[in-house]
């Protein structure tokens, strides 16, 4: 069942890349590491040039939710590689 606020809404209004980033409390060069893009493509996000699909809107999703838990989990994974760093 979807939530009488965001019923109405676009997917991507609910999960407006700059205030994702703005709660996560990174800078457009951390963000987009850690989304695994560039930051020009991130930025284009941003200004509503392009607009996250599939998976990247999911992930946006939960960091929008959930920044405290979600962005030390994605910063453990190597960008490009595959590879959980071990701590």
């Amino acid at each position: 069942m979807k939530n009488s606020t965001s019923a109405n809404k676009e997917p991507f209004e609910i999960c407006d890349p700059h205030s994702v980033r703005s709660k996560a409390g990174l800078d457009l060069a951390e963000m987009a590491n850690l989304m695994g893009m560039s930051e020009a493509g991130y930025e284009a996000w941003e200004k509503g040039t392009r607009r996250p699909g599939g998976p990247a809107f999911k992930l946006l999703y939960l960091l929008d939710n959930n920044p405290k838990e979600i962005v030390p989990q994605l910063s453990r994974l190597k960008s490009g590689t595959g590879e959980i760093e071990t701590q």
